[in-house]
């Protein structure tokens, strides 16, 4: 029987680790969870929230800026905010809508990596085993996404045998254009960082996501991404909550 080509074996190892994540989002567990983010929506200030997934949305109750928790002013604010979520749910849905987090993004992209790139191995880090992946000449995107994907180089750590996503850190090499520019450009030099760990046996979540995008689309529409954001204390949560229902668990 004829041997399977190293490249091939590497390959086949992240196409299995993406379809295994592709399952997990099918299964659309929600979380709970605290974090502590760095962002445009942030103001670059430090936010601490407890954050409540739910099918409407993510419901954050704000705790702390910069280190300092709110103090009673603030608390009483940030309660009738959440009182006003809860009291209309379509207009959150709503502002919910259309919108794809950051895990959603990721497994796309790690759905189209064996395609897209060159795999080899790069070692093993925290027991999970690190390939580097390079842009793959003979791909061709059809996407301005895929166009995006395919300037990325970087490292994907997976663990086996459960072919889950441990570590993915990539970073865009070279500047993309859209329509020689007119249309848009995204710069050289943005990166990419995603960690996750598992919760329990069956569950992993992303505990720090850095994303730090550069560019513009059709002109008007800033893709611009400046994100730094930390997950701890995270826990499954009961599906189907009610915003009702995720604004109490959000109480500290």
């Amino acid at each position: 029987m004829a041997s399977v080509p190293a490249n091939a074996q590497q390959t086949d190892v992240v196409a299995r680790m993406a379809a295994t994540e592709k399952a997990a989002r099918a299964q659309e567990r929600h979380f709970s969870y605290l974090a502590d983010e760095r962002s445009t929506r942030t103001g670059n200030h430090i936010w601490k929230e407890k954050v409540v997934e739910t099918d409407d949305g993510v419901l954050r109750r704000l705790l702390a800026v910069d280190g300092r928790p709110l103090d009673a002013g603030q608390s009483v604010a940030e309660e009738h905010r959440i009182e006003d979520i809860v009291a209309h749910p379509d207009a959150f849905r709503k502002l919910n809508l259309g919108h794809t987090d950051d895990e959603v993004k990721a497994t796309q992209l790690l759905e189209i990596m064996p395609r897209a790139f060159l795999i080899s191995p790069a070692g093993e880090e925290n027991g999970c085993v690190r390939f580097s992946v390079r842009p793959n000449p003979a791909f061709q995107p059809s996407t301005y996404e895929e166009r995006i994907i395919h300037v990325l180089e970087g490292t994907v750590s997976v663990k086996e045998p459960e072919e889950r996503l441990c570590e993915l850190k990539a970073t865009i090499t070279q500047p993309v254009e859209f329509g020689f520019g007119l249309l848009g450009k995204v710069n050289s030099g943005g990166r990419l960082e995603l960690e996750r760990a598992k919760v329990d046996p069956q569950n992993w979540k992303s505990v720090h996501i850095s994303v730090h995008v550069d560019g513009r689309i059709l002109l008007l529409k800033s893709i611009t991404r400046d994100q730094e954001t930390t997950r701890t204390d995270i826990h499954i949560v009961p599906q189907h909550l009610s915003l009702a229902q995720a604004a109490k668990l959000s109480l500290p």
